[in-house]
This record gives C-alpha cells, structure tokens and sequence, in this order.
C-alpha cells in the first residue's frame, strides 16, 4: 500500500500543489483506516459502556415513577483485579551478554539496571502509571499501545549554550588543555543531571489508534485524537478563522494575508459557538516522515475530508531494509487469535460477557422494583355479614360517609385483611442465577481472592494458578511489546542522542541483610560506547504468587544438579545478575576461610592491645612495678653474675637494672610493633628475630610481678 511520504518529492515543503498533495494522501490513509477498524471501534464503545455503566436499562412506561435502576459494578471491578494482578511487578529487563567474561557480563548488569532506572523515571516524569495502564488497555480493549520518542532538543535547548559558556571561562582562566578537558567533562555532565531525561514515553488509547502492517510490521500509522484547542494550535503556529478552520501560514508562503485567522482572544468565541473545546488531531507516520493536520470545528463536520496540513517531520525510524516502522509506536495484542480482523485479532477479556452485564443490570432492576412494591403491603377490609345488600357498609349506609384509613397495628369493628401483591416469576432467581455463574468464569472466584472454607492452601494456589493460564497470552504479548520499546531507546540513546545518559537508580536492602529497608541509590550512566549497536533485551513480567516462585526455584536447583542449565542461566532465571551474585558469594567465602579469619582476629587483638597500651600510659595510670610492689627506685642494687654478651644477661654500660638506673615497665618506651628483622643492638646475631627488644633483668634482682 502506497504511504502519503512514498510519492512526495525533495523539498515539497517549497509550493502549495505539493502541501496540498501530502494533505490529501494523509486525509485518504486516516479514512481508509477508519474503515476498516469501524466494528473495533464500535467493540470499544461497548466496552467503556459496560465499564463505566453508560447504556440504558429497558424499564416500562408504568412503572418508571416507583422503578429504581440497579447497576452491578462487576464489568470495573473485572477489570481492576485483572490488570492490577497483571501488573503488581515492575517489568524485569533482561539482555544476554554478547561474549564471554567478566566484562561482558558487566556490561550486561550495567545495561539491565540502566534501562529499568530509565522506566521508572520516564514513568515519574509522566506522572502517571504506564506499565498499568499498558496492562489495563490489554486486559480491558485487548489491545495496547506505548509512545516512545526522543525529546533532547526540548530539554536539553539551554545544554549546549551553558557548556560553551564554561569553555569560554575556562580557556579564559589560564589552564592547559588536560585541565580543560577534566573540568569541562565534570561540568556538562552535571548540567545534564539537572535536566529532564532526553526521551519521554506515553501511552495510547486504543480506540484512537490506527495502523497497517505487513508480514515484517507495522508500514503506517495513524493517530486521530481530540485535544484541546489552544494547546493544538499554539503547539503547531496555527490559528483559527471566523468559519471554525484551521489556518496554519507559517507552513508554507503565498497565501492570502487574510487568510492568516482570526486574533487569539477571538478563538474562544468561535469555539463556544461550536459547542467544543477540542479540535482533532490526525497525526500519521510512515517510515520516512511524520505528518501533522489539525481539523477545526467547521472541518470536523466533514468527518476527515478536510484538514489543515501544520507539520511535516523527517525521521530515521524507519527500517531501511524492510521498509517498516521500528517506532516510536510498540503495539501488542490481548487475547490473541487467529483472526486477521482488527476487531478480532486481540480480545479482551470482557468479550463475550458485554451482553450479560447489560441482562444481569436489568434483572436485577426488575428484582429490585418487585421488592420495592411488595416490601409495603396494602390492606383490605373484609365485607360486614350484617350489611344490607346493594349498600356499601353498615345496615342504614352512614358508613359510606365515614371511610376510616387502615393503619397497621390499630384495631378496626371489622376484619381486615392483605392484598396478594404480584410476585416476581419463578424463572427470574433461576435465570439470575445462571447470569452470575456465567459472568464469574470472566474472573474465577480463586483468583479474585474468595477463599472458601473448606479449600486447602494446595488447591486454592492450583486454582488460582489455572485461571492465571488464561492471561498468559496478555503477559506474553506485553514482554514482546516492551522489550521491543527498550530496544529502541537504547538505540536512540546510541543513534540519536549520541551522549551520555543518567537515571537515578535506587534498590531496596534484602530482607534479613544488612540494611534491610533502606534505599540505596545512584546515578546510573550509559552511553553510546556501552551499547556497540546491540539493542536486543528480554522483559519479564512477573503476576505469580509466591508458592509458584518456590516452584520454579526447586525446579531451577533440580536442574542444576542434573548439569542440564548453567550457572549464569540459572542466576537469571531465578531474577538475578549472575556478576553481582557470584561476586558477593566469592566475597563471603573469601571471609568465611580460616586465614581470613586468622587475620581478623589478630587485627582485633592489636587493636585491643593497642588501646589497653594507651591506658596504661595515661597519666595518673600505676605503672606496672607499683602494681607489683617494687619500691619507686627498682631493685636493688647487685654485681651481675651474667656472662656479658649472651641471651638473659645485660651489656655492658648503664643499662636498666644496674644501680641508679630503674627498670622500665613493659610497653613504656618502646614500639608495639616488631622492628625490623636481624640482630638487635646488645643481643647475639642468634636473637629472637621479630619481636621487641627487652634487656633481660639482671641476676638476684627481684621479679616484676607474682608468676611473671
């Protein structure tokens, strides 16, 4: 199928014969294309009208005054317990290392935590839940939709002016050309912290979608919104007319002045009288170009025969090989069947119970007004035995004048008695009944959380595990969708953007560690060199329990044991980064070894002795010898009896323990670390190598301590 940018020749933008072209051509795709998804569009309506309670219940004339319409919330409350169990986890991303080895490996981590920080900030910057509402638009219209597009010249406009201020000061400060390049690589780097991040996702509603595809994907693309006027038409340079066009002169040259619009403060008055604040929009793509028309409210009237063209943009989001589209849009079906049908290709899982939640509404009305009617009974009198015939009451007829109301509880001259109020029929419990066992198979009772009494914990969890297979083609479908979506950024990051890039990644202590419940978080980086043109991840979704979880991890030990996985697939099938678990496990071997041991333990000891040694020598601290009795002046005085020169007997010259030299106490003067190997002064060359140097007391001088 022919695309409206595959005819359009170079520098169209130049006359109105080629802008009027692209126009036509992209007016002619939006109405082929509404077409042909006309049943999907209305299969939607239906859905939003079940979701939110819009459709009408059948009551007849008679009996609208007393009737009270009764809406079951059961089609909403579907949907919110399906598409929060859907989406309870964030998406894991996963990428196989493209070698082997350490670095490899690294990459992979740095990859993996780099682009999971990158969701969740796109999603904070967005401010809203997109991976839910991803899951909301599969499970609820059958069919999703993620926007991804790269904004750095948005954010990033006041980046390049700042960073050639800075190199203006610093070649004006005098440094060399290293300094330079360090201070001004630290600078821009944090001027890129402080902006937005460069690429921005969205998500799509469904019903405003429109595509064609081919056996490679997606040719062509067509988003028909509404949005609000002044917002559309500042956004694009355009303007509005006294009819209700859109004019929009700054696309092209040659028009009528005139035709420029009317002023801004006008806008409101013609919109008011058009009874709208939206215009629409018709935004389409194809693999070359992105075209831009806005209908006004006059234009609108024509359906989509007529538009202003506002915008033409070239891209390189096309595949050049296979001729389709690798974004910005990523787009994945519900319930999938083989259907080519738009409307029948992904089904909700809300198809086929629309028409019994309408039936259930109105049963339940029905059950309603009958117990509204009966829950008041009315009453009768009963007829006197004594009355004269062909006259109403009494025997003379004065009781005609005199009605008396019946009142419940009061006591009467005559009988009185109930009326037999009209009863609903005995098909309507029976065919109620049945609705609401029908309805339930859209969401089983064990997977909505009703626990009944007599259910054991293994068959609640097979239950709820068997209702689960019904969403497993959602899941499935959405983790080809998203990994397609991160693929993508990381090749605009590389391709587009061409620079570093930062998102704050923040990971929760595990429990029972240390640091269990605190946040630890950084600036994680990455950047054209890191990705090397391989832009292939893996996202995983995880809505299991944690019983299945406990499954999976015996079966994954199982096959480790049989060597039928390795190691590394093993770590990341069981959700973790093989790199960072093998190291943290190297690390805890390495300090369970006895040497490591060893060495903390002598580390504590020297620490300890080291400040029991202060202590000692504080002042005001006994030395040693008071504590053992010695009088302040040492031992007393004695003629050595050793042989000078050999272990336990001092040199000569005036050493500790001869007279007038006291004793030291041990510690005092001396290092607490050993000297240096060799023989130490007064001692042979066959000294005790390592260890302090204490001259040995001389002969028939007193001990030290007691047991010294």
């Amino acid at each position: 199928m022919a695309t409206f940018s595959q005819s359009a020749p170079k520098g169209w933008g130049k006359s109105a014969s080629q802008e009027e072209t692209m126009e036509r051509q992209t007016l002619e795709l939006a109405q082929q294309l509404q077409r042909d998804f006309h049943d999907r569009d209305a299969l939607y309506a239906d859905i939003d009208a079940a979701l939110f309670s819009n459709f009408p219940v059948e009551i007849p004339d008679a009996y609208r005054k007393t009737a009270i319409e009764v809406r079951a919330p059961l089609a909403l409350h579907i949907a919110q317990n399906v598409s929060a169990a859907l989406s309870v986890n964030p998406p894991s991303i996963q990428f196989r290392p493209i070698g082997f080895g350490d670095v490899y490996q690294e990459n992979s981590t740095r990859r993996e935590r780099f682009f999971e920080a990158s969701w969740s900030r796109q999603e904070q910057e967005a401010r809203r839940q997109l991976a839910r509402l991803f899951m909301w638009s599969l499970a609820v219209k059958g069919e999703g939709i993620l926007k991804t597009l790269e904004r750095s010249a948005a954010v990033w406009s006041t980046y390049g002016d700042k960073a050639d201020e800075y190199q203006k000061q610093l070649e004006s400060d005098g440094l060399d050309q290293h300094a330079q390049d360090i201070a001004y690589d630290k600078h821009t780097e944090n001027l890129k912290l402080a902006l937005p991040y460069p690429i921005a996702t969205t998500d799509v509603p469904p019903e405003t979608f429109y595509y064609t595809q081919n056996e490679n994907g997606m040719t062509s693309v067509v988003e028909i919104k509404d949005v609000p006027y002044l917002e559309a038409l500042e956004r694009f340079g355009a303007g509005l007319d006294s009819s209700g066009n859109v004019v929009a002169p700054s696309t092209w040259s040659g028009h009528d002045p005139r035709a420029a619009g009317l002023a801004r403060p006008e806008w409101a008055r013609v919109m008011k009288s058009a009874g709208s604040t939206n215009i629409k929009c018709i935004e389409a793509w194809d693999e070359n170009v992105q075209v831009i028309c806005l209908q006004g409210p006059n234009q609108q009237a024509r359906g989509t025969d007529k538009a202003t063209l506002c915008k033409v943009t070239r891209h390189s989001y096309g595949d050049p090989y296979l001729h389709t589209l690798r974004g910005p849009y990523f787009h994945a079906l519900g319930i999938t069947t083989a259907s080519r049908l738009p409307e029948h290709a992904g089904l909700s899982v809300l198809f086929g119970y629309i028409q019994l939640f309408r039936m259930l509404d109105s049963l339940l009305t029905i059950q309603a007004n009958s117990a509204y009617i009966t829950g008041f009974p009315a009453y009768k009198e009963t007829q006197n035995p004594n009355a004269i015939p062909n006259l109403p009451w009494g025997t003379d007829g004065k009781e005609q004048a005199a009605q008396p109301k019946i009142e419940p509880g009061k006591l009467y001259p005559f009988d009185i008695s109930p009326i037999d109020q009209p009863q609903g029929g005995a098909d309507l419990s029976k065919v109620l009944q049945n609705i609401q066992a029908l309805v339930e198979r859209a969401m089983p009772a064990a997977f909505s959380g009703a626990v009944g009494a007599d259910q054991s914990g293994y068959a609640l969890n097979q239950a709820a595990y068997l209702a689960g297979l019904a969403f497993n083609p959602i899941v499935a479908n959405a983790e080809v969708a998203l990994a397609e979506r991160t693929g993508f950024e990381s090749w605009l990051i590389e391709n587009r953007i061409s620079e570093n890039v930062y998102a704050w990644g923040e990971q929760e202590g595990k429990k029972g560690g240390r640091g269990a419940g605190l946040v630890k978080g950084s600036w994680l980086q990455i950047g054209p060199d890191d990705l090397d043109g391989v832009h292939r991840y893996t996202v995983k979704l995880s809505p299991s329990t944690p019983s299945n979880e406990i499954i999976e991890i015996r079966a994954i030990g199982e096959k480790m044991q049989l060597k039928l996985i390795s190691y590394e697939d093993a770590v990341t099938d069981a959700g973790g980064n093989p790199d960072e678990v093998e190291q943290s496990w190297l690390l805890h071997d390495l300090k369970q070894s006895p040497e490591i041991q060893q060495q903390l333990k002598d580390a504590v000891f020297q620490k300890l002795g080291t400040i029991q040694a202060k202590r000692m020598n504080a002042p005001g601290n006994p030395s040693m010898a008071e504590l053992a009795g010695m009088p302040p002046g040492g031992p007393p005085a004695g003629p050595p009896t050793g042989v000078p020169g050999t272990p336990g007997t001092p040199p000569s010259g005036n050493l500790g323990g001869m007279p007038g030299n006291p004793v030291p106490s041990p510690g005092q003067g001396l290092p607490f670390a050993p000297p240096p190997r060799g023989p130490a002064p007064g001692l042979p060359p066959g000294g005790i190598p390592g260890t302090p140097v204490v001259p040995s007391p001389p002969p028939n001088s007193l001990p030290i301590g007691p047991g010294r």
